[in-house]
């Protein structure tokens, strides 16, 4: 995992000075630790979600405690599209970035129909979510 560090470290990680809050839905451990590392090095905080569920609770809660979602689409209890559509209707400024697999041109559509607004296919393509996480906190500062 220590590519991930040199490639973050050479990213311009300088231009977000904040300290953001990102919701990670994700049931895979490993695709979450994946995630997890290849932010570290940003000044962002990550939250679990285990499935959909947990992921609407958290607005539920509090429509204004992250600053971006990261949603996998195949979860348990409620689907990344249902979850995304249920937050878009708690707070329609949160951005919500599928995290899939299926990266097949109707699954794309679905995740844009179900309200996200962004893509990030598996496997990760360190550069996009670099550029995604960067354009979408950066304007949100």
């Amino acid at each position: 995992m220590n590519l991930y560090k040199s490639v973050i470290e050479k990213s311009t990680v300088n231009e977000i000075n904040h300290n953001f809050k990102i919701l990670v839905v994700e049931d895979d451990d490993v695709g979450y630790m994946l995630l997890h590392e290849i932010l570290s090095s940003y000044p962002v905080t990550l939250v679990r979600a285990f499935n959909g569920e947990e992921a609407i609770d958290n607005f539920q809660n509090d429509k204004s405690a992250f600053s971006l979602v990261l949603m996998d689409i195949r979860l348990p209890k409620v689907n990344g599209y249902e979850a995304t559509r249920k937050i878009k209707e708690i707070n329609p400024s949160i951005p919500v970035i599928a995290v899939t697999a299926y990266a097949h041109s109707q699954g794309v559509i679905d995740c844009f129909n179900s309200g996200c607004d962004d893509f990030i296919s598996k496997p990760f393509d360190i550069n996009k979510i670099f550029r995604i996480i960067e354009n979408y906190l950066v304007i949100r500062n």
